[in-house]
């Protein structure tokens, strides 16, 4: 095979390139033209301040990507279009990933993979001029190599760690590669992200040491749009976001349970507590160069989005949740009466119509003080019948706002609410359970649910009596519910505060959990289109979940 005719190889990440989508007619990159290219610190601190915005396109920034089937698989969307084979991956048997040539979604399967291992390639290129002793970054300053360097590693990290998230394998590109020979061989997935966090740890301990001005840190507030300045130090804003992302990472890689539980929990926790305090959020402009949030398709609603009956039932108070688990054709969808906060108030559909901001013919904005509702109570006659498991009357309206401004404006793409599950669920695994209930309690008492302090095991139910959120299908025969214990209240909290905010949000953790409906794909294979330019095998298995927590699938 032709040695440069992968995605892993060459420039494929510089400015000119972007837009080329047949890797065999990519040109020869050779190490002389890469010096050229390259020659000035400008030309190297563009490339490594421009690739996150890349990687962002074509994770959250885009849900006519994978991201569309993800959302579809974790339960977080449920629709039946077949836009993106969204139908085909929330449909219940689950069906297998199809990855040979010519099928309906080899678009979307390819795009991330394609643009993240560009973006990867692109970063990795300039670390290595960086890294060279004889490139004289002068007159710039000791400083702003060493701010540029730890971006560059930061962002080589969620590259790569993005694709050990959801392919089963992938390659390791490195700042010390030699671009003139064949592609670098494939990795599993586990071994992928092992690489992607060492990355991460290099962009923190060069940030942890690096000076403060002189052209160091904080990094341009270009490089993330409407971020402010990110600043160095051991316990700076950089640092904390690079630690935010190990945590993700190190537990988001598991595949099954029992690969979840043998997480290393303690270092998931360390790297959550000093993670972001706040919501890291991105500034979506239609301006050059443009930042896209897209998961608010969803907001065309109609036959894009819907949430799963079978998910917001748990919040229900009134016991039809019941009825449902036992006959799901005769009693979807269903009034969510619920004290949480985060879905429409009320006992009837009029009532959370109104509470929804719904009336006449259209609903404008939630009425109730922000930042509730996430969810709305749409009106009847916007319904699309489906799925039982799926048809409900409620929509994700937590991001409406923005839609309604023309995407733009401010948008979280990484939440405190996410380490903070994470640290509860890593505290639950060690037996620390009043750390646990801390961090549960962070959202659930803010949302009208009682504290669930006290709780030092996985068999008392969450407070609440009849009332209690969540109350979760009961085994064998999972038909009828009652209520959850600290672990269920722990994912409830989080799947709350994380929906649509990242791609394969519910996924993952889902997979984990050993929540997804039973024959559910845990990974993505390698597009097929990679397979082919390396002259290898097109396959399309992959795991697939085993026994759902919630009888899902059987």
């Amino acid at each position: 095979m032709s040695k440069l005719a992968s995605t892993l190889v060459g420039a494929l990440g510089l400015v000119g390139l972007a837009a080329c989508s047949d890797q065999l007619v990519v040109q020869n990159k050779t190490a002389p033209d890469e010096i050229r290219a390259l020659a000035s610190p400008n030309d190297v601190e563009n490339l490594v301040g421009s690739q996150f915005r890349v990687i962002h396109q074509n994770t959250d920034g885009d849900i006519l990507n994978i991201n569309s089937q993800l959302v579809c698989l974790g339960l977080e969307n449920f629709s039946g279009l077949a836009n993106a084979d969204m139908g085909k991956t929330a449909a219940i048997p689950r069906a297998g990933i199809d990855n040979n040539r010519g099928n309906t979604s080899q678009t979307e399967k390819y795009q991330p993979y394609l643009n993240i291992y560009r973006a990867a390639r692109s970063v990795a290129l300039a670390l290595n001029r960086l890294n060279q002793p004889t490139f004289a970054f002068l007159p710039v300053s000791a400083a702003q190599v060493v701010r540029d360097k730890a971006f560059g590693y930061f962002t080589l990290g969620v590259a790569l760690g993005d694709i050990a998230l959801v392919y089963d394998s992938g390659s390791v590109v490195s700042p010390n590669d030699n671009v003139s020979e064949a592609a670098p061989p494939f990795i599993a997935h586990d071994a992928l992200m092992t690489v992607a966090i060492a990355f991460l740890d290099t962009a923190q301990q060069l940030a942890g040491t690096a000076a403060t001005g002189g052209n160091g840190f904080p990094i341009p507030s270009t490089w993330i749009a409407g971020q402010p300045a990110l600043s160095g130090g051991a316990s700076g804003t950089f640092v904390q976001l690079v630690r935010s992302w190990k945590a993700r990472f190190r537990a988001g890689v598991a595949r099954t349970p029992t690969e979840r539980a043998a997480v290393d929990w303690a270092s998931v926790i360390a790297d959550a507590q000093n993670g972001i305090t706040t919501n890291f959020t991105i500034l979506m402009t239609r301006g050059s160069p443009n930042w896209t949030y897209r998961p608010d398709q969803m907001d065309l609603f109609s036959s894009w989005h819907q949430m799963w009956q079978f998910i917001v039932g748990m919040a229900d108070t009134s016991g039809t949740y019941s009825l449902f688990l036992a006959d799901p054709a005769a009693n979807s969808p269903f009034v969510v009466a619920t004290p949480d906060l985060r879905l429409p108030s009320g006992a009837t559909r009029a009532a959370q119509n109104t509470s929804s901001g719904c009336g006449g013919a259209s609903c404008l904005q939630p009425v109730a003080t922000a930042p509730y509702p996430y969810l709305r109570n749409r009106l009847s006659g916007n319904d699309v019948p489906g799925d039982p498991l799926g048809f409900s009357m409620y929509d994700f309206y937590r991001f409406q706002s923005f839609f309604n401004a023309n995407r733009e404006g401010v948008i979280p793409t990484f939440t405190r609410a996410e380490l903070n599950g994470l640290i509860a669920e890593g505290a639950i695994r060690t037996g620390q359970w009043t750390l646990a209930t801390q961090y549960i309690d962070s959202s659930r008492v803010r949302s009208g649910l009682p504290s669930v302090a006290g709780i030092a095991d996985l068999t008392t139910p969450v407070p609440g009596g009849n009332a209690c959120v969540p109350k979760v299908p009961q085994g064998p025969a999972f038909t009828s519910a009652a209520c959850g214990n600290l672990m269920e209240a722990m994912k409830w909290e989080k799947r709350m505060e994380t929906a649509y905010t990242h791609w394969g949000a519910w996924w993952t953790d889902g997979r984990g959990w050993g929540d997804l409906p039973a024959g559910s794909p845990l990974e993505y294979p390698t597009p097929y289109q990679e397979l082919d330019t390396r002259l290898l095998p097109i396959y399309s298995s992959v795991q697939v979940a085993g026994a759902s927590t919630y009888g899902l699938g059987r």
